[in-house]
């Protein structure tokens, strides 16, 4: 059973990643982790993802049918008035985690994200360390496969591995720093 507004911003995960034409599998494991993390069970994330399928029947424009849904304004609300800026801008990262999740952060979910960010008042500043993080995490897990194909298993290739890990880290600390603090501006 769904929380209030938990529907609804699944909901606009889910269709964020139908927007550039298809759901890739990096895509769905992501998903699931964010419906983990968000206390959604496998029935009400199939109904998500029904629900979704149901709407783009009409039309493949997800833009569109966020705001013809009127998903845009029901997830940017709170329990009274908007969310606080910390819960919106996390929304938003799992948004640029989504676009990046297939490697090709696309321009339609760059312009969902873009209304987003104009609808909810989210600092443009904010959002641009997002997309840096992001490619950066992206440049990290692609040197990572480097290594991994090209030293062989041993001591060397587990240092190498593993200082990506810690950046990896440090770079998910900060960003989540970032988010967190905005509940204080």
């Amino acid at each position: 059973m769904f929380e209030k507004g938990q529907k609804e911003e699944a909901m606009l995960y889910y269709l964020y990643m139908m927007a550039d034409g298809e759901v890739s599998y990096s895509e769905e494991k992501l998903f699931a982790e964010i419906c983990k993390e968000m206390k959604i069970d496998e029935y009400d994330k199939q109904v998500v993802i029904d629900g979704c399928n149901e709407i783009t029947k009409e039309s493949t424009d997800i833009l569109n049918v966020i705001i013809r849904e009127n998903l845009d304004y029901q997830v940017g609300q709170g329990w009274s008035g908007f969310k606080d800026a910390s819960a919106l801008a996390r929304i938003i990262w799992n948004l640029v985690n989504l676009g990046y999740a297939d490697s090709d952060y696309s321009e339609s979910e760059r312009k969902i994200v873009k209304h987003l960010l104009e609808k909810w008042g989210v600092k443009q500043e904010i959002y641009l360390e997002m997309v840096d993080t992001a490619d950066t995490m992206l440049a990290l897990t692609k040197q990572k496969e480097w290594i991994y194909s090209t030293f062989d298993k041993g001591q060397l290739r587990d240092e190498k591995e593993k200082r990506i890990d810690l950046e990896f880290e440090r770079m998910l600390s900060e960003i989540m720093i970032t988010i967190d603090e905005l509940t204080m501006w």
